[in-house]
């Protein structure tokens, strides 16, 4: 007899998928996003201070202290354009001193410290590590579950 079901057999019961809503979930993919974008930004800046930068020697005017270290310097371009700017990027500087610095000669205002380095794989690993990370709890967090009917 076909179509008619035995007593006693087993039939799949498929559950439907239910989605929920996590806000922390929610947070961890908005977070990854800004990591990405972040990292991104700064991998640019890296990326063009590598290609187009120039290197040339600039006062330390000014540094501060505290939590996040940075100084003030004074440099002529190639071009003959002054420029003061401000950069955390750099190792040891004393005011009054010079240092020299990387500019980007298409932007003279993109600079660093010339000995801290264009290498941007530390910067990827960062970057890359913390957003897979958020990422990674935002999709497990939202996964879907199978409910049974």
């Amino acid at each position: 007899m076909r179509g008619v079901e035995r007593a006693g057999s087993r039939q799949k019961k498929r559950g439907r998928l239910t989605f929920r809503f996590d806000l922390e979930s929610v947070m961890c993919l908005v977070a990854a996003v800004v990591m990405a974008a972040v990292g991104t930004f700064m991998l640019r800046d890296l990326y063009w201070l590598d290609r187009r930068g120039e290197v040339v020697t600039a006062t330390v005017l000014a540094e501060s202290s505290g939590k996040n270290p940075s100084i003030t310097v004074r440099y002529v371009t190639r071009a003959g354009q002054t420029i003061e700017n401000d950069t955390s990027n750099y190792f040891e500087a004393t005011v009054g001193g010079t240092i020299d610095v990387l500019y980007d000669r298409e932007d003279p205002y993109r600079m660093q410290a010339a000995d801290y380095g264009t290498d941007p794989w530390l910067l990827v690993g960062i970057f890359g590590a913390v957003t897979l990370f958020f990422l990674g709890f935002g999709v497990v967090g939202l996964w879907p579950e199978r409910v049974s009917r």
